[in-house]
């Protein structure tokens, strides 16, 4: 049997069961029919726009950006298809595991997207499974299963395939074309197999990891332990920095946390280390905020916002993930005063008062200005409440 989820707007996702062969040089996937003549309309949740009615065969792109055309058009499709027997390549590599055919292409590189399109999509996917799943990749980056390979060492006890560069024909009795994906750096359990959530993600990543430090401080038992409160501010080289970062840590002093800043630019377990350290995470709109996902629970994430009616995007990647993971969060928008294209623009120009025509004119416009050209320069008057209300959520 073959079932299939086409209309979900994130991803295109099959699971199939039986006698499946999977030739990776091709980017094929066979699934064998009892009878001659099987269609895609014996696929349960098929959708008719996706797949004709006699059809006995479908291209799918395995990746968790189906919206995004630029990025799909660059995602190697695989085709699934109906066979007979006869009509199937024979079998050269014989599995007694599950497989999981995805890409590894796409925004692989960038921080947020890794987490974001395969390494939850992944934990969803695979995690019921326990271990006993191959994954076989498209576009497979081998610095990227370096990096993350404890990571992917606690998803999988079987070595993952380059499909692209592997000719032989491998075949299952069960398998996943594309991965679950949900919302944006999280999880709905209610749509996940055995109900796993964030927290059992974070969970996964403490055991991955090693990370010693599962709940954040309480600052009404700081007397007692004699431990400040400790705060990371994480910095950027390019733009969305920090101008004026000696006086947050000052005010943040004033206060009472113990401060650090760094980029995280480190090994995943130096980085991992290092955030779980910590109860108090402070950065403006970017991917350094993925490593919230270190934090103890009970920790409390404060992301600034730049300009340009970023506010909405802001709270969908880093805002709503800290809560499904048992977390507390603050979101501070800056004004144009705090903005340094104010040392760009005059007041009253467009890009200040009216962002709605930038964003409809183009994205990489709304990247080039509000993202690529703008550093931030906190009104301490008006952020130090925010330092103050991050310590009181500690209590």
């Amino acid at each position: 049997q073959v079932s299939c989820d086409f209309n979900d707007t994130r991803s295109d996702y099959c699971e199939m069961a039986g006698a499946i062969r999977i030739r990776g040089s091709t980017s094929e996937v066979f699934v064998m029919t009892p009878r001659r003549g099987t269609t895609a309309g014996d696929v349960v949740g098929a959708n008719a726009t996706w797949i004709a009615a006699n059809a006995t065969s479908w291209k799918m792109q395995p990746y968790t950006r189906k919206g995004e055309a630029r990025i799909m058009n660059g995602i190697t499709a695989v085709t699934v298809r109906l066979a007979d027997a006869d009509e199937a390549p024979a079998c050269e590599v014989m599995h007694d595991v599950p497989a999981v055919v995805y890409s590894n292409g796409g925004y692989c590189g960038n921080y947020y997207h890794d987490f974001n399109d395969n390494i939850i999509p992944l934990f969803i996917t695979t995690r019921h499974l326990g271990g006993e799943v191959q994954l076989l990749v498209k576009q497979k980056q081998a610095w990227w299963f370096g990096k993350y390979g404890e990571i992917v060492g606690g998803l999988t006890r079987h070595e993952a395939l380059d499909l692209d560069g592997d000719a032989r024909v491998h075949c299952y009795r069960r398998a996943f074309v594309g991965l679950r994906s949900h919302k944006d750096l999280s999880i709905d359990p209610r749509r996940a197999p055995n109900n796993v959530s964030m927290v059992d993600f974070k969970r996964f990543l403490m055991w991955r990891y090693a990370l010693p430090r599962e709940h954040a401080i309480r600052t009404d038992d700081e007397v007692v332990g004699g431990r400040r409160p400790r705060l990371l501010i994480i910095t950027r080289r390019s733009r969305r920095r920090f101008m004026n970062l000696e006086d947050i840590v000052a005010a943040a002093e004033e206060l009472g946390f113990e401060v650090t800043a760094s980029d995280l630019m480190a090994r995943m377990a130096d980085a991992s280390a290092t955030v779980n350290a910590f109860d108090v995470m402070l950065a403006v709109h970017g991917s350094g905020l993925t490593n919230l996902v270190f934090l103890p629970m009970n920790a409390v994430v404060v992301q600034v916002v730049p300009l340009g009616r970023m506010e909405g995007l802001a709270m969908d990647e880093y805002g709503v993930p800290p809560r499904d993971m048992n977390m507390r969060y603050i979101q501070y928008n800056i004004t144009a005063e705090e903005s340094t294209l104010s040392e760009l623009y005059p007041p009253g120009h467009p890009v200040f008062l009216d962002p709605g025509p930038i964003h409809k004119q183009s994205w990489s416009l709304v990247k080039d200005i509000y993202l690529g050209k703008q550093d931030v320069r906190l009104d301490m008057a008006r952020f130090r409440p925010v330092l103050q209300k991050a310590l009181d959520l500690l209590r």
